[in-house]
C-alpha cells in the first residue's frame, strides 16, 4: 500500500506534458506536416535538416509573439545603440584632438574663462553650430592638404634666393644643374599639416573654446585699459576706427550689461582687444610676453567665431573695420596665407561698400564721410604693403586713389577738436598714403607689378634711371613733411623719448627707408649678379654702367644700416613694447629686410672682389649682431621672431664662410675687436631654437618652407653645411 501511494504521488507531481501550440509554423514544417517549435530565426527541425527556415506572414489577428523573442530584439537594439554611442564618442574625441592641433597641449589658463572676467555676456547672439564634430558614419580621417605659394621679385624670399645662388657660385663656380632658385619668382609647395575638415585658416573652432565663451568679456577695468592702449598705439598708426563713436557704443552696451549687441561690433571689439593685448601694460615685458600672446589669441578666436561667417555674407563699415584688424593681426603671426586671403575679402567688401567712390559719401554726415575715406586710405596702404611683402600684384590700382592723393590734411575727427589745431593721426595717414603711392609706382615700374611676364624687367640703364628718379621723389616727399613729422636719424634724442609724436616720427622714418631699400634693391641685385656672374643673359652690363650701378646700390645698403641702427637705438633705450617702435611685427619686417641687404653687402665684401674689404665686412657683421640682438629683444618668446633670428643667423654664416668647404658652417661669432658698448642690449642665445615649444617649431617649419627651396641645397652642394632645415615641410 505504501508503494502504491508513493507511485500515485509521483504521478500527481509530474503530469504528462501537453503539446504546445504555436501561432505560425515555418514553411518547411508546414509542407512536411511536421511539428515546428517556432524558434526564430530557425526552428530546430530546419536547423537539423539544413533547410532554409522561413515564416510566412499571416492575416490572422490572434498571432502570438513570444516574450523571449521580444526580449532578444530589445537586447539586440540596445547593443547596436551602445556601439553607435561608442563610435560617436570615438569620433568626437578624434576630431577634437585634430581641432586643437597636431600636438596635444595641456589646457591653457588663457583658454578658459578667467575668474576676474566680467559676468556680462551678449545674450542675444546666435551661437554657431560646430559641424566638424558630427559623426559622418565613415570613420574617415582627412590627410594633409598640399599648398602652393607664389613669391615674386619684390619679396624677401626672391632676394634670399639670389643670395643663395651667389653663395653657391662661390662654393661651386660652374653649377651644372638649374634649380628653382634661378628664377626671380618662387613657387613654394608644401603641406598644410592640418586636416582638411578644418577651415582653411588656423583659427580655432568652437571646440577650442568653452561653451558660450565667444560672448565672454573681460572685466570693465581691463576693457577700458585695452581700449586706451589700442587708440594710443595701433589706432593712431591706422586711424580707420573713430574713437569717439566706438567709445559711445561701448558705453551704451556697458550700461545695458551687454544684453543686446551686434555680432559685427562685438567681433571688432574683440579684435581691438587682440591687438591691444600684444602691447605690454604691466611694465614686465619679458615675464608677460607668453601670457599676452595666449590671451591675444583667445580674443582673436572669439572674434573669428563671431564674424568669420558674417564677413562673407554681410557688407558694412563695421565688417570692413573687423577685416582690417584681422589682416593686421595675422601679419604678426604664422598665419601668412590667411593674411593674404583675408586681405582679398577686405578689398572686395570695401569695393562693394563703395569706399573707393567719392559719390558714395554724398549726403553723409562729416564724421561718417571722413571715417569711410580714412578706411579706404588704410586699405590702400595695406594693399601696397602686402603686394611688396608677398611679391604679388596689388588689388587696388593707383587710378582708384586719384581723388584721395590731392588731399593734404585730413579733416578733424578727434573728440577734443576744439583743443587740437591739427589732427596728428589724420596727418600721419595722409603722408603715409603718399609714401605708399611712391612704393606702388616703384612696384609697377621696377618690378613689373609683380606679374613676372616675359621681358618685364628693365635693362641696366633704365633701372639706374628709375632708381635715381625715385630717390629724388623720396627726398622731395621727405622735404615736404610737416615739421612735427620730420624724419629722424639714429643719433637723435627722439629715439629715447617715448611720446606719440616721436613714435610716429620713428615709424615714418622706418617706412621711408624701407621704400628706399625697395627702389634701390634692383641695383644691388644687378651688382651681385655681375660680381658673381649669375646673370640671366650671357651679356654683361656695359663697363661704363658698373660704377654708377654700384654707387646707387650703396643707397640701398645705407638705408638698411639706418634701419637697424634706429631700431637698435630705440630698443636700447626702452626694450618694452611701450617704446617708439609701434606695432612690433612691422618692425620685425623692416629689420629682416634690412638684414638681408646687409648679408648681401657682407657677401660682396668678402667674396665679390679680388681683395677682401675688411672694413665693410666688419661693419656688416656688427650690424648683423645688432639685428640678432633686436630679434632677441623685440618680442620675447614669439615663434615668428625666433624663426627670423635663426634664419638670418644661418644665412649670414653661410655667406660669410662660403669660400671654405672643408668644415660645416657654424653660427657667426662676434667680430674681434668689438667693444662691449657696441651692443648694449642682450646678445642672442645660440640655442634659442632648441628651446622652442611645439608652436615655435611649427612656426619655424612654416617660415623655412616659404624661405628655402630644398633643391637649392641639394643641387648646389649645400646640404652638408648645416644650413638647410633639418625637416623642411
Amino acid at each position: 500500500m505504501a508503494a502504491r501511494a508513493a507511485e500515485q504521488a509521483l504521478e500527481m507531481a509530474s503530469p504528462a506534458s501537453k503539446r504546445r501550440r504555436i501561432a505560425v509554423a515555418c514553411s518547411a514544417c508546414r509542407v512536411r506536416k511536421s511539428r515546428c517549435d517556432g524558434q526564430r530565426p530557425s526552428c530546430a527541425s530546419c536547423l537539423g535538416l539544413g533547410f532554409a527556415c522561413q515564416y510566412e506572414s499571416t492575416e490572422s489577428t490572434n498571432v502570438l509573439v513570444r516574450k523571449d523573442y521580444l526580449f532578444e530584439l530589445e537586447q539586440r537594439v540596445a547593443a547596436n545603440e551602445r556601439m553607435l554611442q561608442q563610435l560617436d564618442h570615438l569620433l568626437r574625441g578624434h576630431l577634437s584632438d585634430c581641432a586643437n592641433g597636431e600636438v596635444l597641449h595641456p589646457p591653457s589658463s588663457a583658454m578658459t574663462v578667467r575668474a576676474d572676467e566680467s559676468p556680462h555676456r551678449a545674450n542675444e547672439l546666435e551661437e554657431p553650430r560646430d559641424e566638424d564634430t558630427s559623426t559622418n558614419g565613415m570613420a574617415m580621417t582627412f590627410i594633409e592638404e598640399p599648398t602652393s605659394a607664389f613669391f615674386g621679385e619684390s619679396s624677401n624670399i626672391s632676394f634670399a634666393h639670389l643670395l643663395l645662388r651667389a653663395t653657391a657660385a662661390v662654393r661651386q663656380p660652374t653649377p651644372t644643374v638649374q634649380t628653382a632658385a634661378d628664377r626671380d619668382c618662387v613657387l613654394v609647395q608644401s603641406s598644410t599639416g592640418r586636416p582638411s575638415h578644418l577651415p582653411p585658416s588656423p583659427s580655432a573652432t568652437s571646440s577650442d573654446l568653452p561653451k558660450l565663451s565667444i560672448t565672454t568679456l573681460p572685466s570693465t577695468e581691463d576693457m577700458d585699459g585695452m581700449l586706451d592702449v589700442y587708440f594710443d598705439t595701433c589706432g593712431v598708426v591706422f586711424p580707420c576706427i573713430h574713437e569717439g563713436t566706438m567709445r559711445k557704443t561701448y558705453a551704451e552696451c556697458k550700461a545695458n550689461g551687454f544684453a543686446r549687441v551686434r555680432r559685427t561690433w562685438l567681433g571688432t571689439l574683440n579684435m581691438i582687444f587682440a591687438m591691444a593685448t600684444k602691447f605690454d601694460r604691466d611694465g614686465d615685458d619679458i615675464a608677460s610676453a607668453k601670457s599676452r600672446l595666449e590671451q591675444s589669441n583667445v580674443f582673436y578666436k572669439r572674434a573669428m567665431e563671431l564674424c568669420d561667417d558674417l564677413s562673407k555674407r554681410v557688407i558694412s563699415l563695421e565688417i570692413v573695420h573687423y577685416l582690417v584688424l584681422v589682416v593686421l593681426f595675422c601679419q604678426g603671426t604664422q598665419r601668412s596665407a590667411q593674411a593674404w586671403n583675408m586681405h582679398g575679402v577686405l578689398v572686395r567688401s570695401a569695393v562693394a561698400l563703395g569706399l573707393q567712390s567719392g559719390r558714395s559719401r554724398d549726403g553723409l554726415d562729416p564724421r561718417t564721410e571722413e571715417s569711410r575715406r580714412r578706411t579706404w586710405l588704410v586699405i590702400y596702404c595695406l594693399d601696397k604693403l602686402l603686394s611688396m611683402v608677398y611679391g604679388r600684384p596689388a588689388a587696388i590700382l593707383d587710378e582708384h586713389m586719384a581723388g584721395e592723393q590731392t588731399i593734404s590734411v585730413l579733416h578733424q575727427l578727434s573728440p577734443d577738436a576744439l583743443f587740437d589745431t591739427m589732427d596728428l593721426p589724420g596727418q600721419f595717414l595722409a603722408v603715409s598714403s603718399r609714401l605708399y603711392h611712391l612704393m606702388s609706382q616703384s612696384l609697377v615700374k621696377q618690378y613689373g607689378a609683380n606679374i613676372n611676364y616675359e621681358n618685364s624687367g628693365l635693362d641696366e640703364l633704365a633701372s639706374l634711371q628709375a632708381s635715381a628718379g625715385f630717390r629724388k621723389l623720396l627726398r622731395l616727399w621727405a622735404s615736404n613733411l610737416p615739421s612735427r613729422l620730420y624724419l629722424c636719424d639714429p643719433r637723435s634724442d627722439v629715439l629715447a623719448k617715448n611720446t606719440q609724436v616721436n613714435r610716429l616720427r620713428v615709424i615714418l622714418t622706418l617706412r621711408y627707408h624701407n621704400v628706399s631699400i625697395l627702389v634701390h634693391r634692383p641695383l644691388l641685385t644687378s651688382t651681385i649678379r655681375h660680381l658673381f656672374r649669375i646673370d640671366k643673359s650671357p651679356e654683361n652690363p656695359s663697363s661704363y654702367l658698373i660704377p654708377p650701378i654700384m654707387a646707387e646700390a650703396h643707397e640701398c645698403i645705407s638705408s638698411a644700416e639706418t634701419t637697424i641702427e634706429i631700431v637698435h637705438g630705440v630698443i636700447a633705450a626702452d626694450p618694452t613694447s611701450r617704446n617708439n617702435l609701434g606695432v612690433w611685427f612691422f618692425t620685425l619686417y623692416y629689420v629682416f629686410t634690412a638684414s638681408l641687404v646687409i648679408i648681401g653687402r657682407l657677401l660682396w665684401a668678402k667674396h665679390g672682389q679680388i681683395a677682401i674689404d675688411d672694413a665693410a665686412a666688419h661693419q656688416a657683421k656688427l650690424l648683423l649682431d645688432k639685428a640678432e640682438a633686436i630679434f632677441q629683444n623685440l618680442n620675447q618668446q614669439d615663434p615668428l621672431v625666433s624663426s627670423c633670428s635663426r634664419y638670418i643667423r644661418n644665412l649670414s654664416g653661410m655667406c660669410s664662410r662660403a669660400g671654405s668647404c672643408e668644415n660645416p658652417i657654424d653660427l657667426p661669432s662676434a667680430p674681434t675687436g668689438m667693444r662691449p658698448d657696441d651692443i648694449p642690449i642682450s646678445a642672442p642665445n645660440s640655442s634659442d631654437t632648441n628651446q622652442l615649444d611645439a608652436e615655435g617649431l611649427e612656426a619655424f617649419g612654416i617660415l623655412t618652407s616659404e624661405m628655402f627651396d630644398p633643391s637649392v641645397f641639394d643641387n648646389f652642394g649645400l646640404a652638408g653645411t648645416g644650413i638647410a632645415p633639418d625637416n623642411p615641410i
